[in-house]
């Protein structure tokens, strides 16, 4: 194999590699939004974990000013008591009272149920309010390594384009301009190895004739199938 060769499959290395690396640094910023997703919905369920913790409290403040309205109305209905001149009336008093008695055990075992639910509600909250802060640190810690990776990966990127730009300077034109044509081709895939009598490209059997010229060859040969340039590995 002479040089021009090698530099071309070195080429085609570099060529695959920036490829590589291109794609990788394109995937960063939706590594970084995925964080920040995964953030923002832990941060919502605690937006709506406070809601229903807040309307526990109204309803239950609302069931105490009914309560109070209660209270007021069974002290109302004992003072009339003292004031009343028949025995029916007396009756019907009591009865309003003990109704009013009822309701207010009523209202006294919903507040009970709400604070309840309220205390429960409450210590879920703060496990939420805790839950956010340590995945707030870990979005935060996430997108410093995303950073870092990014800047090494482009510290890498620079170099295979500073190296590719020097190896290109070097390559002879007769092998570079073909090269680089089928290169847009075939998706940067222009060179590819014989092994086994089997172009690595599209996998037909390459005839021995053309194996040995590939070996013999100081210019291009492309396989008869896929159309890219030929080349039969050192080793």
């Amino acid at each position: 194999m002479n040089e021009a060769m090698r530099q071309l499959i070195r080429l085609q290395e570099l060529m695959v590699a920036a490829e590589a690396l291109e794609e990788k640094i394109r995937a960063m910023p939706g590594e970084v939004a995925l964080l920040e997703k995964a953030l923002l919905a832990a941060q919502e369920a605690g937006r709506e974990e406070r809601a229903r913790l807040d309307e526990l409290q109204k309803d239950r403040r609302k069931l105490e000013m009914e309560l109070m309205g209660v209270e007021a109305k069974i002290r109302k209905y004992q003072d009339q008591l003292l004031e009343v001149k028949t025995n029916k009336e007396y009756q019907a008093m009591l009865h309003e009272i003990e109704s009013a008695k009822e309701e207010r055990a009523m209202l006294d075992e919903k507040i009970l149920l709400e604070m309840e639910e309220a205390d429960k509600r409450g210590a879920d909250f703060k496990a939420y309010e805790a839950g956010i802060r340590e995945k707030g640190r870990e979005t935060e810690a996430g997108k410093a390594r995303l950073q870092q990776e990014l800047e090494a990966l482009q510290r890498e990127q620079a170099a295979v384009h500073e190296e590719r730009e020097r190896l290109i300077a070097t390559i002879p034109g007769e092998y570079l301009e073909p090269f680089e044509r089928v290169a847009r081709q075939r998706k940067g895939l222009a060179l590819v190895a014989v092994r086994d009598e089997l172009c690595e490209g599209c996998h037909v059997r390459v005839m021995p004739k053309l194996i040995q010229e590939v070996r013999r060859a100081t210019g291009l040969i492309a396989c008869d199938s896929c159309k890219r340039f030929l080349y039969v590995s050192d080793e």
